[in-house]
C-alpha cells in the first residue's frame, strides 16, 4: 500500500510517499481502506518532535489520526463490523507507539474507536470529524457537563475543535461567545455563536461575562482574561498544556494523568474557577452520539481545502499557520 513515511523529526519535507506492507488487525483490530483522512495540530506537533519527551518514538512513523473508509478485514473479538461497512473514526496517542497512523491507504484501527459513517456525509466530510468533533463533545460534555442555559465562551470559534463546539453547545441549548479574526465574524455567527467576538480588536469583558464554561484553544495568552468572565465554580478546558506564568495569578496545579496526545492532564484552581487540560479520546459510543447530532441536522462539518496524499507536506505547511477556517482534508483512495 502506500502510505507517507517519516524517517525522521523535523519539517514538511519529512513526509515521503512510500510503498509499505499492509497492516493486519489482532483480535480487536479493523482493517480499514482508508478513503480520507484529515490534518490536525497534533499531527504536525508529533511530526515536528515537540512531544518526543513523553512520546518517543522509532522511526520510521506514519503519522495521522482520523480516517473514514470501507472495512475490509476484521479482527476475531470483533462483533460490531463486518467488511463492506463505511465507517469512520481515529487513531488515539497510540500511533506514537505502534507506528502506524491514518496517512495510509490502510489502517487498522480498534473497534472501540470507530462508528459507522453517517450515510449524509463523504468520506471527505467524514474523516474531517472525529479527533477535533470528539475533543469537543468530550471537553464540553463530559468533563464540562454542558447543560441546557450554560454561558459558553470557545476560543478559537473558527478551527477545527471550535466549529464544533458551536454547533455541540448550541444544540444543548447554551448561550455560545466565541473568539475569531475579523474576517470570521460572519462565519461564528453562521456556527451558531450568539456573540462574536473579534479578539484582535475587542476586550473580551466587554462582550461577556458570567461563563459556565470555557473551551480553550488557543493557550496561556488568553488565560487571564477568560478567568475574568467565568463564574465563580465555572471551568475551563485548555487543549494546551502551558505552564502559567505572571499574569494569570497563582494556581494550584494537581493531578497527573495521560491524555491520549496530551502533554500530562492537569487541573488548576483559582477563586473556585477551574482549568482542565482536555483532549478527545477515540471512544466509538461518543462517537455515534455526534453522528446523531449531524445526521439530525445539527452538527456539520466545514473543510477548507482537501489535498491528495502526494499533497500532505503542503497540508502540514498550512495546518501551521494557525489560521484555517475548520479542517483540512487528504482524499486517499475513490
Amino acid at each position: 500500500m502506500k502510505a507517507v513515511l517519516c524517517e525522521q523529526y523535523g519539517g514538511p519535507e519529512v513526509l515521503q510517499l512510500e510503498d509499505v506492507a499492509v497492516p493486519k488487525p489482532g483480535p480487536n483490530g479493523v482493517l480499514v481502506r482508508v478513503h480520507a483522512t484529515s490534518v490536525n495540530p497534533i499531527d504536525w506537533r508529533l511530526r515536528q518532535g515537540m512531544l518526543r519527551a513523553i512520546m518517543p518514538v522509532i522511526f520510521p512513523v506514519i503519522w495521522g489520526t482520523d480516517c473514514s473508509g470501507v472495512v475490509e478485514e476484521v479482527g476475531s473479538a470483533v462483533t460490531l463490523f463486518k467488511p463492506g461497512d463505511e465507517v469512520y473514526g481515529f487513531k488515539d496517542g497510540r500511533v506514537a507507539k505502534t507506528y502506524r497512523g491514518t496517512y495510509s491507504e490502510f489502517a487498522v484501527l480498534p473497534e472501540s474507536a470507530l462508528a459507522r459513517k453517517p450515510a449524509s456525509l463523504s468520506h471527505e466530510e467524514a474523516a474531517s470529524v472525529p479527533l477535533a468533533a470528539l475533543t469537543a463533545w468530550q471537553a464540553l460534555v463530559i468533563r464540562g457537563r454542558l447543560k441546557r442555559g450554560d454561558r459558553v465562551l470557545v476560543h478559537a470559534g473558527a478551527g477545527g475543535v471550535g466549529i464544533f463546539a458551536i454547533q455541540i453547545a448550541k444544540a444543548f441549548g447554551a448561550y455560545i461567545a466565541a473568539t475569531a479574526s475579523e474576517r470570521n465574524q460572519d462565519f461564528l455567527r453562521e456556527m451558531g455563536a450568539d456573540v462574536a467576538i473579534d479578539y484582535q480588536h475587542d476586550r473580551l469583558p466587554d462582550k461577556i461575562s458570567g461563563c459556565d464554561l470555557v473551551l480553550d484553544g488557543v493557550g496561556e495568552s488568553v488565560w487571564a482574561s477568560s478567568l475574568s468572565v467565568m463564574k465563580r465554580g465555572g471551568k475551563m478546558m485548555t487543549l494546551l498544556a502551558p505552564i502559567p506564568r505572571d499574569g494569570v495569578g497563582k494556581l494550584r496545579f494537581y493531578g497527573r494523568a495521560a491524555s491520549h496526545m496530551a502533554v500530562w492532564t492537569v487541573r488548576a484552581t483559582l477563586g473556585g474557577k477551574r482549568i482542565l487540560l482536555t483532549q478527545g479520546k477515540p471512544l466509538g459510543g461518543e462517537l455515534e452520539k455526534i453522528s446523531s447530532l449531524i445526521e439530525a441536522g445539527k452538527v456539520r462539518t466545514v473543510i477548507e481545502q482537501t489535498f491528495s496524499l502526494e499533497e500532505i507536506a503542503a497540508a502540514h505547511r498550512l495546518s501551521e499557520t494557525g489560521h484555517v477556517r475548520g479542517k483540512l482534508v487528504v482524499r486517499v483512495s475513490r
